[in-house]
């Protein structure tokens, strides 16, 4: 498996950068690399969309090509899942003294599913 750092959230297009040096599988023989253009609009997206205000998140590959944002905000337990080449997000949140939930299916081509 390829070397990824977690320990603190990057600069998102710092961290992007690190996610496009993914190959085939990257996972034990099975993670699908992030495309060098859906990369590009995501970094785009972030940099337009996503408030200067808000935490970093922390970025993450998925085995699937996808991109999962995690923030650490306790109580809440909040991650998107970014399909970048659908332009899709998938928004979960769980606060973890509650067990209340909030879950959403994103259109990331709209600024107001952004905010």
């Amino acid at each position: 498996m390829e070397h990824i750092s977690v320990r603190e959230p990057l600069a998102i297009d710092a961290r992007l950068a690190e996610l496009g040096q993914l190959r085939p599988g990257w996972l034990d023989g099975k993670g699908v690399p992030l495309s060098p253009g859906d990369l590009a609009w995501l970094a785009e997206a972030f940099a337009v969309d996503y408030a200067d205000d808000l935490p970093t998140p922390y970025l993450f590959p998925t085995p699937e090509g996808h991109v999962l944002a995690e923030w650490a905000l306790k109580p809440w337990s909040p991650s998107l899942e970014i399909d970048p080449a659908a332009k899709r997000g998938t928004w979960h949140a769980l606060n973890l003294e509650t067990d209340e939930e909030s879950a959403r299916k994103l259109d990331l081509t709209n600024a107001d599913d952004w905010t």
